[in-house]
């Protein structure tokens, strides 16, 4: 009996230490999957957020283009392209009386509206008005013109290049046209703004190269004591010889101020346009009734006094230059 109760012991103790066992093992088992299923979710979670996304800085904005334009009225007709005059006339060294040199401005294209024409009439910069004949504005501008003692020639539209000879409603005076037209359109058109001092072409670069056209139109200007500026819209134009032998008082357009409507590109031609003043001893430019424009003169009117130039209106140019030559005391 005592043999069978060992026996019996020994295998209570196999059996419990078999559980021991297997405890221990299944224990491990569970603390080994319990780790994996940690290491596992952290995994899942990094590959479940998004992305991060660099962010990078917002692309500057592109500086705004510098529209260049060349001569052209409000009136959407093809533009011309601004031809200089002929180089010879020679410096001079200085202006009449101060020695400044003396600069003449025609603002061109008045009559199409009355904004822009307000805010140059209140500018002390003698300047002189071209206004284009049987506009909105036409007689408006040139009414107000007189109310500020500003000189205004007729700007009258002159055929292209670009213009065929039957497109008359873009322009007054052209190619084909008799003399006697000629006469009749520029005395309509003088009659139109009776104010005037004279007359400059608007556009025209096919119209001024022909002498012959010009002529009549010189006879109209030289019967009633007016004066001519030839825009030069060609450099092949006949316009300013054809008034110096009719007798009419003429000048040339040696500059446009305005082809950019940048008022920084503006502001650098004017430099330009002073310096060759200053080597000639006189000048005139052309510039038109548009916002840069206006803009640049505004601020101009500040410090014009200031500058090695006396500004004068056509008529008082012509007084002063002998073929654009300042005269000499």
């Amino acid at each position: 009996m005592a043999k069978h109760y060992k026996r019996t012991k020994g295998k209570r103790r196999l059996r419990v230490a078999l559980a021991l066992l297997l405890l221990a093992v299944a224990a491990a088992v569970y603390a080994v999957a319990l780790n994996n299923q940690g290491r596992y979710s952290k995994v899942a979670e990094r590959e479940a957020a998004p992305a991060e996304v660099a962010q990078l800085p917002a692309p500057e904005p592109e500086p705004p283009s510098r529209e260049v334009i060349v001569v052209s009225a409000d009136d959407g007709l093809p533009a011309e392209q601004p031809q200089p005059a002929n180089d010879a006339m020679p410096a001079s060294g200085g202006g009449p009386d101060d020695g400044k040199a003396l600069l003449a401005i025609v603002i061109d294209d008045g009559g199409s509206q009355m904004n822009l024409t307000k805010r140059v009439a209140a500018l002390d910069i003698p300047t002189t008005w071209a206004i284009i004949p049987y506009r909105p504005y036409s007689k408006e501008t040139a009414e107000l013109a007189a109310s500020k003692s500003v000189p205004y020639i007729v700007h009258m539209p002159m055929q292209a290049q670009a213009d065929k000879d039957s497109e008359t409603g873009k322009f007054i005076i052209g190619r084909g046209m008799s003399a006697a037209d000629v006469r009749a359109k520029t005395e309509k058109a003088l009659d139109s703004l009776p104010g005037a001092v004279g007359l400059n072409n608007h556009r025209g670069s096919r119209a001024t190269e022909s002498a012959e056209l010009m002529r009549p139109l010189m006879e109209v200007l030289k019967s009633r004591g007016l004066v001519f500026v030839d825009s030069r819209t060609t450099g092949k134009s006949a316009a300013y010889d054809t008034a110096l032998k009719a007798g009419v008082p003429a000048l040339q357009n040696r500059g446009f101020l305005d082809n950019s409507s940048d008022k920084a590109v503006i502001a650098k031609r004017f430099d330009e346009l002073a310096r060759n003043a200053q080597k000639r001893g006189a000048l005139l430019i052309i510039c038109h009734f548009r916002p840069s424009t206006v803009a640049f003169l505004e601020e101009l009117n500040a410090r014009y006094k200031e500058l090695p130039l006396r500004f004068v209106t056509v008529p008082e140019m012509l007084a002063l230059t002998d073929d654009g030559v300042p005269k000499k005391k």
